[in-house]
């Protein structure tokens, strides 16, 4: 993992990836593979979506829902008002996933004007 995706690993959530049937044959047992998401609809969303999909390593945008959201923080919770943006992707094996999700970062937040905070949330690595 820190080879690979860059990262630490501290816990290990075991997955069985495959089943020996009682007469000795293998039976593969694939994992999910997150929902595609809806294309953006809002210009922001676009620009952040195009940035993201053109970073290697990108295979493409997931989520139930919208892949990238975007946010106003008006609520008191920050020093000051901003937009934060939100993208949730696939990324492949070949790069590096941490890497990745750091250009990811940087190319939405520089496609936008207003140069928001973004959040990039793996959803699958292969």
């Amino acid at each position: 993992a820190a080879e690979r995706l860059g990262l630490v690993v501290t816990e290990v959530d075991l997955r069985i990836t495959e089943l020996l049937e009682p007469d000795g044959r293998l039976v593969e047992v694939r994992p999910p593979r997150p929902p595609a998401a809806r294309e953006p609809t809002d210009l922001s969303e676009l620009r952040a979506a195009e940035a993201a999909l053109a970073v290697p390593g990108v295979v493409r945008l997931t989520g139930p829902g919208r892949a990238v959201r975007i946010e106003e923080q008006t609520d008191g919770t920050a020093a000051l008002a901003h937009r934060h943006v939100r993208v949730d992707l696939a990324a492949d094996a070949t790069h590096r996933t941490v890497e990745v999700a750091r250009r990811v970062r940087a190319v939405v937040r520089d496609a936008l004007e207003d140069r928001p905070t973004v959040a990039v949330l793996v959803t699958s690595v292969g």
